[in-house]
């Protein structure tokens, strides 16, 4: 293939080499290892090395490749290579392997390495532009609302409905024929919109709206204003957001629209406690889900132009090849242009914020969490651009760069499957535990603006899992796995916040505000408790994954006192409380470390010396000659505010306030590794269990 003419601002050394090369975009993707020496070295991709003093002039005399290079390494070199400046440059470009991007041909990544030193790079182009047919990227579309961008998002969606057999596994009734949710807004006539009622019987399309109020909403539904809203809704009565809804449901060829405000008798506590017992009917059924993110308030609308935080860094010459990319295809080459960006994957443009980004405001909410992961598909108002999620792939309408690497939180197929039988304990339902506690850590993140709303916001998530972890679900805990679930714990002590008025028990994550994670037990370890009862009374039956008034749990465990050590106890001020526990233990064995994290309960403070007891749940072996005794921190409960259910006992309840654990080992010279186990095991089997109950 014969080289184009030349442009006149490009140097001879980048247009011979690295641009004839297609800046290695068809050479083996570039990696690293190391030598039997152990130093790394890089591999693939295309290579050259080039005089230092002959880059820096080809840059300062306009090569925009050359300017590149300088722009995006000469701070690194001169910060991080102590041999720079040298005589000669190496530099090697070529693909970022696909495998560590989740990335289809053409969404490659490119690498630039100089000296050692790589940058991550993003290419991209315009559709029609000769480059177009090898580089898949393309800008982001800013004009969000606009009929092309809309028309490109629907034809997206029916290529998912079209191409999908994943997507259509896992959705519960072909296209057209889902049945109806009780009331839906008939969006045909935008200029006489209305509510229509449904009946069990009527099947349809219809598209559900997930955003964020932000602020009170004086048209919602009432009892009064139902019979005039079956008649006529005034547009000009409605908030921006459900406008903007309204346009793309018309925009996408459908006319019904599912919206809570409108489709829920507000201060119906009947109709509410009925519609919220359907939500994930009403989200799973949907043709699709309209993700209003980048609206903080239903006043503020979606549809609006975005900005762009960042231009491309260059603007490069790729000539593109006739045929297959080969440096000696035959055949006449074109001189196409694309746009690169430096550190691609990590702070540029083209990888929009992540769900939890400070304008993806849905991302940040409680409700909306359950709505994206039981919408079949959503189509996603970002703040930067168009995107559309489904359970095959996530990507941004019209081709727009999307790594995808903070968007893996999603419900696993099976889960979709509830007739599906899955044994306890089997690889997939390990994933599927995994999937339902990592959903329930990402929910612990969301805010509500009722914290009341904490279990019923991802009740219909709950419902879901429910085959395959419950059935009996017990205030966000599942009965089969209760010991495990106890195991929760909170990541940051500064954050910690316990309810002052009864919400949820001491011992479900719901009682607090505060991001939970859970500690790895296996269900087969040594558990040391053992659940006597446990019962909760739920605020409506209609809602069972709903929220509760009561709850008890009646654990037998061999407990023992601990102690809140305050900073005097620890010979000066400490970052973090610690807890003092002194198990009893013959020896040879012995509780080693007896301080241990502990993230106070703000409450405890009040009291200057809070009694408080140490419930071991389960040891683990962590060492040849060590273990791990794990459990929960109580403290006597306040019966004003923790309330039982069922019968009301005799005696003292408690509540929990943190987890912790205490090491345990034993003396080699006394016993093997094994039999030390064994006999720790034996030992501490036979200590006196007392029963606890915990509020």
């Amino acid at each position: 293939m014969s080289l184009l003419p030349k442009p006149p601002n490009i140097c001879d050394t980048a247009w011979e080499g690295v641009i004839a090369s297609q800046y290695g975009l068809f050479h083996d993707p570039v990696d690293y290892d190391r030598d039997k020496d152990g130093n790394e070295r890089w591999t693939g991709g295309y290579e050259y090395t080039v005089s230092s003093v002959e880059w820096l002039k080809c840059a300062q005399a306009g090569c925009p490749w050359c300017q590149f290079l300088a722009k995006t390494f000469l701070g690194k070199l001169q910060h991080c290579s102590p041999q720079w400046p040298s005589d000669t440059t190496h530099i090697r470009v070529g693909p970022w392997p696909t495998s560590r991007m989740r990335l289809t041909k053409g969404e490659a990544s490119t690498i630039i390495v100089i000296n050692g030193l790589d940058e991550i790079c993003k290419l991209h182009t315009t559709e029609g532009n000769p480059a177009a047919r090898w580089i898949k990227n393309r800008f982001l579309i800013p004009h969000v609302g606009w009929p092309y961008a809309l028309a490109e998002a629907k034809t997206c969606i029916e290529k998912c409905v079209r191409d999908h057999p994943e997507c259509r596994a896992i959705t519960p009734y072909p296209i057209g024929d889902a049945p109806l949710p009780t009331r839906l807004i008939d969006c045909s006539d935008p200029d006489c919109l209305r509510i229509v009622e449904t009946d069990p019987a009527m099947r349809g399309t219809y598209v559900a709206l997930s955003y964020v109020w932000g602020e009170d909403q004086p048209h919602r539904t009432t009892e009064a204003n139902l019979p005039l809203y079956k008649i006529r809704i005034d547009p000009a009565m409605l908030p921006q957001t459900i406008l903007d809804a309204i346009n793309v449901t018309r925009a996408l060829g459908i006319y019904f629209l599912w919206i809570d405000s409108l489709c829920i008798i507000q201060d119906s506590e009947k109709d509410m406690h009925h519609e919220l017992a359907q939500m994930r009917d009403v989200y799973r059924n949907a043709y699709l889900t309209i993700d209003a993110s980048s609206a903080a308030k239903v006043s503020e609308g979606f549809l609006q132009d975005r900005k762009l935080r960042r231009i491309p860094d260059a603007v490069l010459p790729f000539i593109s090849p006739p045929g297959e990319p080969v440096e000696q295809s035959a055949g006449e080459a074109q001189l196409g242009m694309i746009y690169v960006t430096s550190d691609g994957l990590r702070y540029n443009t083209y990888r929009e914020s992540d769900w939890n980004g400070p304008d993806n405001h849905t991302g940040s909410r409680g409700w909306c969490l359950q709505e994206r992961l039981l919408s079949a598909r959503l189509l996603v108002f970002t703040s930067q651009t168009l995107r559309l999620r489904c359970h095959t792939r996530a990507h941004n309408v019209g081709g727009a760069y999307h790594d995808g690497l903070h968007d893996t939180t999603r419900i696993p197929d099976a889960v979709f499957h509830p007739d599906r039988h899955i044994a306890r304990h089997s690889k997939e339902w390990k994933d599927i535990r995994r999937a339902w506690l990592k959903i329930v850590s990402d929910y612990t993140r969301a805010k509500l603006s009722n914290p009341t709303d904490k279990l019923i916001a991802i009740s219909a998530v709950a419902e879901m899992f429910a085959p395959f972890l419950g059935p009996e679900y017990v205030a966000g805990l599942w009965r089969p796995s209760l010991l495990t679930d106890l195991l929760w714990d909170s990541c940051d002590q500064k954050l910690w916040r316990r309810q002052t008025e009864y919400r949820d028990p001491s011992w479900s994550w719901a009682s607090t505000d505060i991001l939970v994670f859970w500690w790895g037990a296996d269900e087969h370890a040594d558990w040391w408790a053992e659940v006597v009862k446990c019962t909760v009374t739920l605020k409506n039956e209609q809602l069972p994954f709903g929220p509760v008034i009561g709850a008890s749990l009646i654990l037998r465990s061999p407990i023992c006192p601990c102690k809140w050590l305050v900073d005097k106890d620890l010979g000066g001020p400490t970052s973090m409380p610690r807890l003092s526990i002194d198990y009893p233990l013959p020896a040879p064995f012995m509780v080693k470390n007896r301080v241990y994290k502990f993230d106070r309960d703000p409450s405890l403070e009040l009291l200057e010396e809070p009694e408080m007891w140490f419930v071991p749940l389960l040891l683990e072996r962590l060492r040849k000659t060590g273990s791990q005794l794990y459990g929960l921190v109580v403290t006597r409960a306040d019966p004003e505010v923790w309330r039982r259910s069922g019968e009301q006992g005799q005696g003292d309840v408690y509540r929990r306030v943190d987890i912790t654990w205490c090491d345990i080992d034993w003396d080699t010279d006394s016993f093997e590794d094994a039999e030390g186990w064994d006999q720790l095991r034996g030992m501490l089997a036979h200590l006196p269990k007392v029963d606890i109950e915990l509020v």
